[in-house]
C-alpha cells in the first residue's frame, strides 16, 4: 500500500464507528506529514524528511474526520510505522 492510501483505507474500514483513540507510532521523526497525502513512493521530488508530530496528528485527524485530541503520535525504536 502506498503511503497516501493508508488513511483513506483506514477511514473506509472504520466508517462511522466510534473511535476512542488513534495511535500513530513508528519512525515519525523521519516522516513528513505530506507523505500521508502524496505517495512518497511516487513523488518526484520526494518531500524532505521532517520531524513534525503535530503535522502528522493534524493530517491523520483531518483525513479520518476525528478530533486531534484523539490522535497520539509517538516515536518507537524499530523504525517502522506499526499502526
Amino acid at each position: 500500500m502506498y503511503s497516501d492510501q493508508i488513511l483513506p483505507t483506514t477511514k473506509t474500514q472504520v466508517g462511522e464507528s466510534r473511535v476512542e483513540k488513534i495511535d500513530v507510532s513508528g519512525a515519525v521523526s523521519s516522516w513528513n506529514p505530506a507523505y500521508l497525502k502524496t505517495a512518497i513512493e511516487k513523488s518526484d521530488p520526494v518531500p524532505e524528511q521532517k520531524n513534525d508530530p503535530d503535522g502528522i496528528r493534524a493530517v491523520v485527524a483531518g483525513t479520518l474526520g476525528r478530533q486531534s485530541k484523539k490522535v497520539s503520535v509517538r516515536e518507537v525504536p524499530d523504525g517502522t510505522l506499526t499502526r
